[in-house]
């Protein structure tokens, strides 16, 4: 008997033993469409974990049975303590539901900490609440809603600078695929800023995926549909302009509308954005003082779940741009306007596939096809002078260009050697093509005695196509030492069929956490980037040649020629001080080389006009280009209940280049032989938002602050020569500061947000443009007062 009793008790520590075993446990997080959900954190039983691509994540428990799980990730809802039963033996799957824009909701912000070490990338995040709650001004154009991010500029035009850089040396991406214009290197596609889930600016240091610009990658993800019908109108009812007379004002009607296609299985989101502005100009004659136009654009964006592992993405963009009277300006009256007509196709189709063992395959393939028609008022010769431009525009044209592009990005199973890897590769393909029609005439340019300084002609039409392929590879190692440490190596590959380079670009970054609780990460990175070949540089060889008095101005390109390449240097701090609050301290150093600059054989001075008599000769396309660009940028971030947050930041900058940018297309890049600021250089920036409750319920007021140095600009003789150093002399600081109340009230059972408030309420002047011409009228004279504007917002947000 004692003995049967000692095998009862042998038998019985030992299944204790392997009840206590531990477990390794396999999960996935994924959204209510089972979509993969990255970087959310996965906590239970006192451990973390954080999900990869694929939205796996593993993790060891101390034995089978019931545990209670949270998960957070920033734009969707908490999951807290949602108990599981863990046995060891089959995969876990946790779903956390994408956050819909709610007015005051308890739970929009997950709890959520930016310090965590498997986030290595250098990056700014805006969600698409945080877009629509902040009264920046054209708060309906996503363009604009980019310079709520610390290092983002608009200039007088409206051209986006990120980081000091060109507009064309950022990669824009829309799900995931390439939307950057082909001809130009810009941003022209428009979307609502309802339909937008975030924006993910990274520089610096970012994944080897990406490529085609120096300065980054800005990737724009938009909303899904569910189960649920939701649907948001807003500023369906047009507003009025009481500048001299009433007349139909600025009108920007959006909408949108999710839900489901087959319930469980397929979904849609539709959203459909409408510009109408029309626009004063003061100082001009009445009848002649505005310019108007209409936008439209609709993204359809669907999701089939084909099985539980495969899902299918599809995306349907339509952009429609005609505007009237562009170029109206202080300076430039009505007869040197054009009407300009743009049109952009998109469509996209993405396969994603879920191996298992945390293996994840997507494909896809898109098209592009963009159009752009320019035509001015008239065929008088355009005039350059001391007081402004007069006759009509010179340019007349029809542009019209292609992407077909392809992708593939595979996450490998991860594996273990000196801690966990985590492999990515893939690649990319592009065949591009431009067709180019130009028909100019001719400008003069007139001295301070209205005397003819110079006459360039263009005697000969050109109608020409232009095409070109390009190749990308790449590989990433995510390499976890340990829970506190992180290190990412990566490497690509960029090939260009016209420039005929293969260009390389090893990627290098750490993450670490030297505090036990977390709070704190340091992270910091090498990258080598590469600029892309714009269409509109190749295309001019084959355009128009211009005739003057010096002769004939031709353009070539060069021998030996290399893709532009920058070497990026960053290391950032991030520091946790209480439970919602962040502060934040990055250095950034960027040095570009080898830039695409067309330059004059036969020499001759700096000059701001198009192609003076001093600079007709033979134009090359070289890579003398150099771009320099460092900054340190502090910012804090404070997030409350529900979607309520404020954020400030400072910067300080120093943004120089050799090579003159130009307000004309046909001119070319002049390059100076020294390092001057480019014209959107801002050294000194302090940039706040923020959107707070008040002590009524259901009333919140929103602000925006915006406080910079003065863009610099340059002084220039009667000719168009620079006078002393480009770009020596700086506007006045600009500062903007924006004020919204809303309030939610229900009508009828349907919800409404009813916002009033006032873009620059101070009235700060914040000049656009300078009389800069040495012995001209009004010389030193800043023009185009900015003037402080009322703004109403209605916003319909469904039952």
């Amino acid at each position: 008997m004692a003995a049967h009793w000692g095998c009862v008790l042998i038998l019985f520590a030992l299944g204790a033993r392997l009840c206590l075993a531990d477990v390794t446990l396999h999960g996935r997080v994924v959204d209510e469409n089972d979509a993969p959900v990255l970087e959310a954190r996965v906590v239970v039983a006192g451990v973390e974990a954080q999900t990869d691509p694929t939205g796996a994540f593993t993790m060891t428990l101390p034995g089978a049975g019931d545990f209670s799980f949270s998960v957070a990730r920033e734009g969707y809802y908490a999951l807290k303590d949602q108990v599981v039963h863990v046995s060891g033996d089959h995969q876990i799957i946790l779903l956390i539901n994408s956050v819909r824009e709610v007015f005051q909701s308890q739970n929009v912000n997950a709890e959520t900490s930016p310090v965590d070490v498997a986030q290595s990338q250098n990056q700014e995040r805006l969600t698409g609440t945080e877009v629509n709650d902040m009264p920046f001004a054209n708060s309906h154009n996503l363009r604009s809603s980019m310079q709520l991010m610390p290092g983002v500029l608009l200039d007088q035009s409206g051209a986006l600078h990120v980081d000091g850089a060109s507009e064309n040396q950022l990669l824009y991406q829309l799900n995931g695929f390439n939307i950057t214009n082909p001809i130009s290197g810009g941003l022209h596609a428009e979307l609502a800023v309802e339909g937008v889930r975030s924006m993910e600016l990274s520089t610096g240091r970012y994944s080897p995926e990406f490529g085609k610009g120096t300065a980054g990658v800005l990737a724009i993800n938009t909303e899904n549909g569910t189960d649920q019908l939701h649907y948001t109108a807003t500023d369906f009812v047009p507003g009025f302009n009481v500048q001299q007379g009433v007349r139909l004002g600025n009108w920007y009607p959006r909408a949108g509308i999710s839900g489901p296609i087959v319930a469980g299985r397929a979904w849609f989101a539709d959203t459909f954005d409408s510009e109408y502005t029309d626009t004063l100009v003061t100082g001009l004659p009445k009848g002649e003082d505005t310019h108007s136009g209409w936008i439209g654009s609709n993204l359809l964006h669907v999701q089939f779940n084909l099985r539980p592992s495969n899902i299918l993405f599809a995306d349907f963009l339509v952009n429609i741009n005609n505007q009237n009277h562009v170029g109206l300006g202080p300076l430039s009256p009505l007869s040197t306007t054009s009407s300009v007509h743009e049109r952009q196709y998109f469509v996209s189709l993405k396969d994603q596939t879920y191996f298992g063992h945390g293996m994840l395959v997507e494909f896809g393939y898109a098209h592009d096809a963009f159009s752009d028609r320019q035509t001015p008022q008239g065929t008088s010769l355009y005039i350059f002078s001391p007081e402004g431009t007069s006759g009509n525009y010179f340019v007349n044209s029809r542009q019209t260009a292609t992407r077909d592009q392809g992708m593939a990005h595979a996450y490998l199973p991860q594996f273990r050697f000196l801690g966990t890897h985590r492999v990515e590769a893939g690649g990319d393909g592009d065949v591009l093509g431009y067709d180019g029609n130009f028909h100019r005439t001719g400008y003069e340019v007139l001295g301070l005695s209205n005397q003819l300084l110079s006459e360039t002609l263009f005697p000969a039409p050109a109608t020409f196509h232009v095409s070109n392929s390009e190749l990308s590879l790449f590989v990433l190692d995510t390499w976890s030492l340990s829970k506190r440490l992180q290190v990412t190596l990566g490497l690509r590959q960029d090939w260009d069929r016209r420039i005929d380079d293969m260009a390389w670009s090893p990627r290098a970054a750490f993450s670490w956490s030297p505090l036990a609780s977390g709070h704190m990460r340091i992270a910091g990175g090498y990258s080598v980037t590469h600029d892309a070949v714009w269409l509109d540089m190749l295309g001019q060889p084959l355009d128009q040649e211009a005739v003057s008095s010096a002769g004939v101005t031709s353009f070539a390109i060069g021998r030996g020629l290399v893709l532009p390449r920058a070497a990026n240097w960053t290391v950032g701090v991030d520091h946790q001080i209480s439970s919602r609050v962040y502060v934040t301290a990055k250095y950034l150093r960027r040095r570009g080389t080898d830039g695409f600059a067309y330059v004059n054989q036969e020499g001759g001075p700096a000059s701001l006009l198009p192609l003076p008599d001093e600079t007709a000769g033979i134009y090359q396309l070289t890579n003398l280009r150099r771009d320099d660009y460092s900054a340190v940028q502090l910012s804090v971030r404070q997030k409350l209940v529900g979607q309520f947050e404020w954020m400030a930041s400072y910067t300080r900058s120093r943004a120089t280049s050799n090579a003159i940018a130009t307000p004309d297309l046909i001119t070319p890049l002049q390059i100076l032989p020294y390092l001057a600021p480019v014209p959107w250089d801002a050294p000194n920036r302090f940039l706040a938002w923020a959107y707070l409750p008040l002590p009524w319920k259901k009333w919140a007021v929103s602000g925006f602050l915006d406080l910079r140095s003065g863009f610099p600009y340059s002084v220039e003789e009667q000719t168009g020569v620079i006078v002393g150093s480009f770009d020596q002399y700086r506007y006045p600081v600009n500062f903007d500061l924006n004020i919204a109340i809303e309030r939610m009230v229900v009508f009828r059972g349907y919800r409404f947000a009813l916002r009033v408030g006032a873009d620059n309420i101070t009235g700060q002047a914040n000049p656009t443009a300078v009389n800069n011409v040495v012995g001209g009228p009004g010389f030193g004279h800043f023009l185009g007062d900015e003037g402080r504007h009322f703004v109403a917002r209605i916003r319909l947000f469904g039952r």
